[in-house]
């Protein structure tokens, strides 16, 4: 037995045997105690979409061009300076209407004159029928007067089409262009003075192979989305079939469009897209679910966990098809409801524990922010 008073003495021995005490302690613990389990990750939260059957069209897509029902370069039809000019640039007009007025004085003196021709060989040629009723004027002499009023009617007709050739008028309804010439201006035959459009619609004039004949006939329908207005998609019924292939084994198609868009103009640019076939149930997931390596396109399929293990994440291999409005078409890989990470692969490898979030197929970019959320 230590006593205290050898104790003080020696210090060294206090702590020495303190130290013994605590070891074995130590000792005592580990030796009883089975070495803890290391503690397994966390879950990896991940957006997650289920495969789905969906009805599909596939299409020929091709490049088309707006053309009006009716639209014309009005034209001069006989040289003269512009006298009248009773309209405005973008002006909308009916049929018959006034657009251009040209100097017609001289037509109309000449006018005057060949009337008066005309009243006179028609006296005369009533006087020689009176005469040739009793046999008191030759045949030869009538025939001379039909012949003379024939002559000044032809003459007068005429030029009052002359006369009319330099009043232009609207060929239909519809609304101007922009102006082209000036009051007081000389304007050649042939020469443009402006542009009218109508109001009737319009077609869309595009070409396809000739192994799209299949697909098409007369009143079948094409899809148009227009290059500047590509939220406003319309229908067009086709109308013709040109007869004959061109050099390039095209062959040119016209279909009117059912409801044009408002802000459509003629030469807009058009994206048609032909039906190939009738509808076919296809798997579609995310476009955002398939990822790509060197050896191609793959995606996480999700194995359901237990009670006590949380579900998996696995690579697989995919072949897709045809992309449209944020889903692709995957043609071998998957199966209908399987289901598939759509944000969040970046954070997983193969057989990952994840945290599933379900997400909308038809909101990747909610699929994101809710797999982005992920501490």
């Amino acid at each position: 037995m230590i006593r205290i008073g050898a104790a003080k003495r020696h210090p060294f021995i206090l702590l020495a045997l303190s130290g013994l005490l605590v070891c074995g302690a130590v000792w005592a613990v580990r030796g009883n105690t089975a070495p803890a389990e290391s503690a397994a990750p966390s879950p990896i939260k991940v957006a997650v979409a289920t495969v789905a059957s969906t009805p599909f069209t596939y299409y020929l897509d091709t490049i088309g061009e707006l053309e009006a029902v009716q639209e014309v370069s009005v034209p001069a039809e006989v040289g003269g300076r512009i006298v009248e000019l009773p309209i405005s640039s973008g002006q909308r007009v009916e049929k018959g209407q006034v657009l251009i007025h040209l100097n017609d004085a001289r037509q109309r003196g000449e006018r005057t004159r060949l009337q008066g021709q005309l009243e006179n060989a028609k006296a005369r040629l009533d006087r020689a029928r009176q005469l040739a009723t009793f046999s008191a004027m030759s045949k030869q002499e009538a025939g001379d007067a039909q012949s003379d009023y024939l002559t000044a009617k032809g003459g007068l007709q005429a030029l009052e089409a002359e006369i009319d050739q330099l009043t232009i008028r609207a060929p239909f309804a519809g609304t101007l262009g922009i102006r082209q010439v000036h009051l007081g201006q000389y304007v050649s035959a042939g020469q443009t003075l402006i542009n009218l459009v109508g109001s009737q619609g319009f077609y869309v004039n595009f070409s396809v192979p000739e192994q799209a004949l299949a697909y098409l006939k007369t009143g079948g329908s094409v899809e148009v989305i227009l290059d500047s207005l590509p939220d406003q998609p319309a229908t067009a019924a086709i109308t013709t079939l040109d007869p004959m292939l061109d050099r390039s084994r095209m062959i040119n198609v016209q279909a009117r469009l059912q409801q044009a868009p408002d802000a459509a103009l003629p030469r807009m640019f058009a994206r048609v897209r032909v039906p190939r076939a009738g509808t076919q149930e296809v798997l579609t997931v995310p476009e955002t679910a398939v990822t790509y390596n060197a050896y191609g396109e793959e995606m996480y399929v999700i194995q359901s966990g237990t009670d006590k293990q949380p579900p998996t994440a696995h690579r697989v291999a995919v072949k897709t098809g045809e992309r449209r409005d944020g889903k692709v078409i995957v043609e071998t890989g998957i199966r209908q409801g399987d289901r598939v990470v759509v944000a969040g692969q970046i954070k997983l490898s193969d057989g990952a524990a994840i945290e599933a979030v379900e997400t909308s197929v038809l909101d990747p970019l909610n699929a994101n922010a809710q797999a982005g959320s992920n501490p």
